[in-house]
């Protein structure tokens, strides 16, 4: 839909609405403290609605129906959570995982950072203090993204590439994906006989399709500068995509090569929190800024 005719819209108009509702009574009618705002800190629930996941908050869904509703024609309808069905084409997703890398969420003290536990990180002052850190802005606006999300395997997209196809919620390696996609699309090869596992569940959405939209264009609709050069998605993180898979466990577990050591998860996390954090302040940065210029 065009931007002007998807502006006239219902879904439009009332995510508007709750966002200007969301800075007044949150926010103290400043919408720059969203530059900093925590949004699994958020406990209104008037903002959090029925989904309990900070990338489906009410709020947020509002904010992909202001920035980029028009691209996909997002409704508050066809946004929601995950089932074996697919009943909703669209859903929230964290680019930049916590729980995935460092294990655990700040239900259970005992249990914060685990993985990174694993391999000595709280016993290193500087990087567990850059740990604490990410856990506090991974639920900032600048991480959060809209993704067509039916497929028949479990949880969609979203799930396939967080852990059923080894992507284990590399957000570069899932662009990569999808820009090798588009290519077998393109040349004709875009048949089952030449796609993989997860190209298949692409090819269960549409939205995926080049014709629909290139992925080059991704990088200015949906501020990714740091996972492109020249207009193609490139790797972001320095880990090799076959290094990326290996398991996490107590030094006695690791039976095998398919283990991390401490030394190389040690450098994983380092590159990862840094990276990370760059792309969500920025992000961040950009969605305010055209959230502001909205609701004027």
């Amino acid at each position: 839909m065009k931007r002007a005719e998807y502006e006239t819209t219902a879904d439009y108009r009332r995510a508007l609405q709750v966002m200007r509702e969301f800075v007044g009574e949150v926010l103290g009618g400043e919408i720059d403290q969203m530059r900093r705002f925590c949004f699994g800190d958020l406990t209104n629930a008037k903002f959090i609605g029925d989904i309990k996941d900070p990338d489906m908050y009410l709020v947020v869904q509002g904010v992909y129906i202001i920035l980029c509703g028009d691209v996909y024609d997002l409704t508050f309808d066809n946004m929601g959570s995950w089932d074996e069905a697919g009943t909703y084409a669209f859903r929230g997703d964290t680019m930049n995982s916590f729980t995935s890398y460092f294990g655990g969420k700040e239900i259970e003290e005992a249990s914060f950072g685990y993985r990174a536990k694993f391999f000595g990180a709280d016993k290193k002052p500087e990087l567990w203090r850059k740990i604490e850190e990410f856990h506090k802005i991974y639920h900032w606006l600048g991480n959060f993204i809209v993704i067509p999300n039916r497929g028949s395997a479990r949880n969609g997209i979203n799930g396939a590439r967080g852990m059923f196809f080894g992507m284990r919620d590399y957000f570069d390696w899932f662009l990569l994906a999808v820009a090798e996609y588009q290519d077998k699309v393109k040349s004709g090869a875009g048949g089952d006989d030449n796609l993989s596992s997860f190209e298949k569940l692409l090819k269960e959405n549409g939205n995926y399709e080049p014709y629909f939209l290139e992925i080059g264009a991704w990088e200015n609709r949906f501020f990714l500068k740091h996972y492109f050069k020249d207009g193609r998605p490139g790797l972001l993180f320095k880990t090799p995509l076959e290094r990326r898979v290996l398991k996490t466990a107590a030094p006695e577990n690791r039976v095998g090569e398919g283990y991390y050591q401490d030394e190389e998860y040690m450098e994983l996390l380092e590159d990862y929190l840094d990276k990370s954090k760059a792309v969500i302040e920025y992000r961040t940065n950009k969605m305010v800024d055209c959230l502001k210029e909205k609701l004027q």
